[in-house]
């Protein structure tokens, strides 16, 4: 699917599901809402109409006599850097460790790349070095698996029947890379996306149930195993199981709502777009502190509502009271990102789409950008002649 008509679904399902809450709106206020979404959207969308010749004439620009194509892997890789560095040493405040997290992220994206490599043929009549990429694909999903397992050991719960823990581990290593490995190995088969879609579901956040699920459904789809009607069946069932979870999620967290088990989606998407037109109304521009910043989420609760508390928005909204209508810029550049991505590696979009579809409701944020970058980095290195040329000689000094 595309990304333009993913984000516009995206926010036409939320602005649907909220109807029975409408009359807490103005109409006027509505309009708003609803013009300055639509504006972001058609300015995201700018990057994919512009004709082909220009990518390929920008391609060819040389700086210091090297193309602009091959240099991508070198600008994504510095980027990515800075940007983990930056939320690393936010967190904890530590040079070693804010130097540590980004090389050791470049080094596993690297060796992804030869794995790719290996996968399609490109690498073969492997040395036993190398054999072991083969296997990538199962030693994620057990990292993933392990990952969740110490997570559980560590908290002394299942995050899910406890609403401090769960929010203890939201910015918690552990539970991002047990989410990111459980979502590309249960990508792999059914009995491995059936082991993902449980774990995933007692750490208690929808969006990794919504990733793993949607980045599932559209690599089978790519691969022509599922249907369009399988699909649409599927996602009523992830309705109702997303609604289920936001009604376990409020009992444990001892708040007694008198609404239904689906009515809570309405409503969470009613307040999302209050989120929104708050952030419109209140004039407030941070300035990157929301979107460049690990903890920029708790930021909104504080400046709209008085207190520091993780909030969505809607895709755009963090972006917005970033930046005001110069945020404009961001989507356009977001747009130029996702095309990239749209054209590279298949399995890599099927992931990127289902995060996607997920940020229309979160709202970009830092670990959204984090995403980006590193998955216009696989994609960079990919495409590199050099890079394969390097693995190669690798190879083959190991089989001598």
């Amino acid at each position: 699917m595309h990304p333009v008509f993913i984000v516009t679904i995206g926010h036409l399902a939320i602005f649907l599901i909220a109807i029975p809450y409408y009359s807490s709106f103005e109409y006027t206020s509505l309009i708003k809402i609803f013009l300055l979404v639509f504006i972001f959207i058609i300015f995201y969308s700018i990057p994919f109409f512009i004709d082909k010749k220009v990518y390929q004439y920008f391609d060819r620009i040389k700086i210091l006599n090297i193309q602009l194509k091959t240099l991508l892997p070198v600008v994504y890789g510095t980027l990515l850097f800075i940007l983990i560095f930056h939320g690393v040493f936010i967190i904890t405040h530590s040079y070693l460790l804010s130097l540590l997290y980004p090389i050791l992220v470049l080094i596993i994206l690297n060796l992804y790349v030869i794995q790719k490599f290996v996968e399609n043929g490109i690498v073969k009549n492997l040395s036993t070095v190398f054999r072991v990429f083969r296997q990538i694909d199962n030693v994620l999903f057990v990292v993933g698996v392990l990952s969740f397992i110490v997570l559980t050991v560590k908290y002394g719960t299942l995050p899910i029947l406890d609403y401090k823990v769960r929010i203890a581990i939201s910015h918690d290593p552990l539970r991002l890379i047990s989410t990111g490995a459980l979502v590309y190995g249960g990508m792999c088969n059914t009995f491995y996306f059936t082991v993902a879609f449980v774990l995933l579901l007692l750490l208690g956040y929808k969006a990794g149930i919504l990733i793993l699920c949607i980045s599932f459904l559209l690599y089978r789809y790519s691969l022509r195993k599922i249907s369009i009607k399988e699909i649409v069946v599927s996602l009523l069932g992830l309705m109702v199981v997303l609604a289920v979870m936001s009604k376990v999620i409020l009992l444990s967290s001892g708040q007694r709502w008198s609404i239904g088990v689906f009515e809570i989606l309405s409503y969470r998407a009613y307040f999302d777009i209050t989120v929104l037109e708050k952030i419109i109304n209140s004039q407030i521009h941070t300035l990157g502190k929301i979107t460049l910043n690990p903890d920029g989420e708790k930021l909104i609760g504080e400046l709209l509502f008085g207190y520091p508390h993780n909030l969505t928005s809607t895709m755009f909204g963090p972006v917005y009271l970033d930046f005001g209508i110069y945020g404009l810029v961001f989507a356009i550049l977001l747009g130029l990102f996702s095309r990239s991505i749209y054209m590279g590696d298949r399995k890599i979009y099927c992931i990127y789409a289902a995060i996607l579809l997920s940020i229309c409701e979160i709202g970009i944020n830092y670990g959204f950008l984090i995403v980006v970058f590193i998955m216009l980095y696989i994609n960079s290195i990919l495409s590199s002649r050099w890079f394969r040329i390097i693995v190669l000689n690798l190879v083959q000094y190991y089989k001598n």
